[in-house]
């Protein structure tokens, strides 16, 4: 990918994906009361880019996307926090295309949940930083409690997604689209 330009087509499908996660991420399930939510999928059609394009054109995408979630409903606590919380944690939504050389039905929920994974360690970190009362938790304690707060909604939306995405129609269409 290093030596590959970003076609139209690819830019298309980017901000179509984006347009789409984005809407999604409108349909909640439930929502967290201090930020977080599970999510109608949204998060796959962004996977779907980085599997068909590739890890960094993911990553790419996963930061616009970011940018979009900030503007769709901010939690400002401090700068370094809205970077972490926004672009760098959708940014790990890139990570989806890991395994796509990798052939097996396997491969593209694996790196769905290499990616929530990814998102969620983020988030963790930033949970721990700058919403961790330190007066009453110890460093462990912090991240004991981020873990579990970001865990209950990122693990269920990273769940949901690669069992959809481990369904054979969604395994055939990720296979024609990377083909195109």
């Amino acid at each position: 990918m290093r030596n590959s330009k970003w076609t139209v087509k690819m830019l298309a499908t980017a901000a179509i994906s984006m347009a789409i996660s984005f809407l999604l991420s409108y349909l909640t399930l439930f929502k967290m009361p201090l930020g977080g939510s599970v999510t109608v999928l949204s998060m796959l059609p962004l996977m779907l880019f980085s599997w068909i394009y590739g890890v960094l054109p993911g990553i790419t995408a996963g930061l616009g996307y970011g940018l979009l979630q900030f503007l769709q409903e901010p939690y400002i606590v401090h700068w370094a926090q809205v970077l972490l919380d926004y672009p760098i944690a959708f940014a790990m939504l890139g990570l989806a295309g890991t395994f796509r050389k990798k052939n097996g039905s396997w491969a593209l929920p694996a790196g769905i949940v290499l990616a929530g994974f990814g998102r969620f360690a983020v988030h963790t970190i930033s949970g721990l930083i700058f919403f961790t009362d330190f007066t009453d938790l110890s460093l462990w304690g912090g991240f004991v409690s981020s873990a579990l707060y970001n865990g209950g909604y990122m693990g269920v939306e990273t769940a949901f997604t690669a069992i959809i995405a481990s369904l054979p129609p969604v395994q055939s269409m990720a296979r024609r689209l990377g083909a195109l």
